[in-house]
């Protein structure tokens, strides 16, 4: 049975959680307690040690990530010890936030085409953009691999994990999107130059009333909209507010269900920037599902500029980004981390973008050309 006087000293300097922690590891790996065997309840525990539950349930959650137990929903906390694997320095685990969309595949080619060359082994997983998803494989392979490269989930929570990354100094790039609370290296595209690249285009062509179809905010999407302000602002016109829509859906189902919006809601709307390619072929259909004409009725443009872009109906005006690039340099940025074992300052990698001028975009029925500019009614 355990006391509390074998396992607390209340004058030692380690926070009490820890003390626990470390009892009942060296109680596993000792032997003492086997696998199998079911430990007392966080209550139980907590009354016995003359602790708090959450200290209790600090000290269960590390055991739990470093895989010495197992806690299941109305059943208990099972011991469950397995010697781990030795680390494989030349493994690198790639964390994506949906590998089936053609955007993420291209950084992994770029990303993977490094590693190879380097002789390094790419470890790939799908979070689905989900921040639980996430945080299993970093507690999973910390301890076992060379370093990450991660495009985060959306609405990050696993701040504490990132945390425990830098306390080891394990070497980790984010790609894409990244969290800039953490002094981590990050490779991106120039989402906000992209983004006023795109709005001023439409601008340009005369349209006024322009939407924003995004999905819920990463970084990136973020540095879009702003880029999108830019424009309004520069060209002294008005930015409604409520025309920045993002959707609760992803992708296409997302750019079809947000332009039903838009006609329904905001019917002088002549023009939408979507957030990404994805959007912008599900806005497309919508737009043909109306009866709409693009570009006669309505202008779109996008970004991402991915291959199926220009196989579209029409063939959509999008600001290309370096996918293949940004996994190549994210990979060579992990690498120069392994390898030379330096600390570093931060440094966020911005690529270039350009604007693709298809055949998604055109004046408004209402605009002409004056003195070689567009005059928007």
């Amino acid at each position: 049975m355990i006391k509390e006087q074998q396992v607390i000293n209340r004058k030692d300097p380690r926070v009490l959680y820890l003390q626990i922690y470390q009892f009942l590891k060296a109680q596993i790996e000792e032997g003492f307690l086997k696998n199998g065997d079911i430990l007392p309840s966080e209550y139980q525990l907590a009354r016995k040690l003359k602790v708090s539950r959450v200290t209790i349930r600090q000290a269960l959650g590390k055991l739990q990530r470093e895989n010495y137990i197992i806690r299941k929903r109305s059943y208990g906390t099972e011991i469950s010890y397995h010697l781990l694997p030795q680390k494989d320095e030349k493994a690198v685990a790639v964390l994506m936030v949906d590998i089936s969309r053609p955007f993420f595949s291209e950084i992994v080619k770029g990303i993977q085409t490094t590693l190879d060359n380097r002789g390094y082994k790419l470890l790939l997983y799908d979070t689905e953009n989900r921040s639980d998803k996430e945080r299993e494989y970093l507690a999973k392979f910390q301890d076992l691999i060379a370093g990450f490269i991660i495009a985060p989930a959306t609405g990050n929570q696993n701040h504490a994990y990132y945390g425990e990354l830098l306390a080891k100094k394990v070497p980790f790039v984010f790609v894409d999107r990244y969290l800039p609370e953490f002094n981590v290296d990050a490779v991106v595209s120039d989402n906000f130059q992209g983004g006023y690249l795109a709005t001023k285009h439409l601008l340009e062509l005369g349209h006024r009333r322009i939407a924003f179809l995004g999905e819920p905010a990463a970084t990136s999407l973020s540095e879009r909209i702003e880029g999108y302000q830019k424009a309004f602002k520069k060209y002294g016109i008005p930015l409604e507010k409520n025309l920045i829509i993002k959707g609760e859906k992803r992708g296409f189902e997302n750019g079809y269900a947000l332009i039903q919006k838009v006609n329904k809601k905001y019917p002088k709307v002549t023009a939408a920037f979507c957030g990404n390619d994805d959007i912008a072929w599900g806005c497309l259909k919508g737009l043909a599902d109306l009866r709409i004409k693009v570009p006669k009725d309505f202008s779109v443009v996008s970004f991402d500029n991915l291959n199926f872009t220009g196989q579209l109906e029409p063939p959509l005006t999008t600001v290309n980004q370096p996918k293949y690039e940004m996994g190549q340099k994210a990979a060579e940025i992990l690498l120069e981390q392994i390898e030379r074992k330096k600390e570093k300052k931060q440094k966020v990698s911005v690529l270039p973008v350009e604007l693709i001028l298809r055949e998604s975009t055109s004046r408004p029925r209402s605009s002409k050309k004056v003195g070689g500019k567009t005059k928007g009614g």
